[in-house]
């Protein structure tokens, strides 16, 4: 007789939540996103893989375009949840023919916080505070990608900053949770069943292909004594064997914002490869005035490369940046940078032991709509 009462309570709860849901207007998408397209000048050192580094300079014109599309919207329930559901295309083709970048749907309120599931980054992507950068569409690992477009036979895809930085995990499938605030405080934890992989019945039961990924952390935004101050502490474990540990801080106040971050990362598969055991480290400041903001920033990445060779890879990255607001999401910005590997060893070729630059400068423009 209890189990019928407690079945028939539940029953005429669900009802109720039912009603009061329907009583809301329905979610209507709304069109939006973004179209940014760059031409860079690339000079690389080393060409090719003689470890010269002088007679070997290449000057390339090269370009990226980066364009997305999203479909979003939201409806508050008459129980005070809101619920929002988000699509994000890609429109250049750069998910490996997959033009879904991010697909999720989110249920919020400000007593329970948020509650996302869908195919998108780990927690720990919304919260890392890093060096400012005037144009934000272009952080270290960007700019991995322009020096390796300069490297006629790949030689600078060993930069380190792709592997360190990479640290947040790809957008598939998860479990993502991000408390109400306290007093500017929030924690946040997200669980990827299938780490790298979009599929939307992703599963990790064949562990020779897929692994799970989770992350948590806290995050902090606030004002303190009238300075605008943002952190993060966070730890993301991805495919079953990469930790990675991320703390990041920001202070703003009168246009100006100084802030870096820490990444540290540990490798547990054993294997004698690149993205082993690392950490890196990034500074900068930014200022910003009317529709100007201009940053430098600075980073120095080393990660211990392969078991059997002496010494590690020690790479270092300047970046000088700035953007102007045309106004109607429009604006123009420019970005110059110089990077530098130092490979582990002394042996006769790029990879062992021979140091390589790559420096350049890109100008864009990029739209919002």
């Amino acid at each position: 007789m209890k189990k019928i009462l407690l079945g028939t309570t539940a029953v005429i709860a669900l009802g109720a939540i039912s009603t009061e849901a329907f009583a809301a207007d329905k979610i209507k998408l709304e069109l939006g996103g973004f179209m940014r397209h760059y031409v860079g000048v690339i000079s690389d050192d080393e060409a090719s893989n003689t470890g010269t580094n002088n007679s070997d300079r290449a000057m390339s014109l090269s370009q990226d375009s980066n364009t997305e599309v999203y479909f979003s919207g939201s409806t508050t329930l008459d129980n005070g949840l809101t619920v929002k559901a988000q699509i994000e295309l890609e429109g250049d083709g750069e998910e490996g023919g997959n033009s879904t970048d991010k697909s999720f749907l989110t249920i919020s309120s400000d007593a329970m916080g948020a509650l996302t599931m869908g195919v998108t980054a780990h927690a720990s992507d919304d919260f890392d505070v890093n060096a400012p950068n005037a144009v934000g569409n272009f952080g270290y690992r960007d700019l991995d990608d322009w020096a390796q477009m300069a490297a006629n036979n790949g030689n600078n895809e060993a930069f380190t900053f792709s592997a360190l930085r990479d640290w947040n995990g790809d957008n598939s499938a998860k479990l993502k949770y991000v408390t109400p605030t306290f007093n500017g405080v929030k924690g946040f934890a997200s669980y990827s069943a299938a780490e790298g992989s979009s599929a939307s019945d992703a599963d990790n039961l064949d562990r020779n292909t897929t692994a799970d990924g989770s992350s948590f952390g806290i995050a902090y935004a606030g004002d303190v004594s009238g300075v605008a101050v943002k952190a993060d502490l966070s730890q993301t474990r991805l495919n079953g064997v990469n930790n990675n540990v991320h703390f990041g801080l920001s202070v703003a106040m009168s246009g100006v914002t100084v802030g870096g971050s820490y990444v540290s990362t540990k490798d547990d598969d054993g294997t004698d490869n690149l993205a082993g055991d690392g950490k890196e480290y990034d500074l900068g400041v930014a200022y910003n005035t009317g529709p100007y903001t201009v940053s430098a920033s600075y980073s120095w990445a080393k990660n211990d490369g392969t078991t059997g060779v002496s010494g590690d890879n020690k790479d270092r990255a300047w970046r000088v940046a700035g953007s102007y607001d045309l106004g109607a999401g429009v604006a123009l910005s420019a970005t110059y940078f110089n990077l530098k590997r130092d490979g582990e060893g002394d042996g006769a070729t790029y990879v062992l032991g021979k140091s390589a630059q790559v420096s350049g400068v890109i100008a864009g423009i990029e739209v919002g709509f």
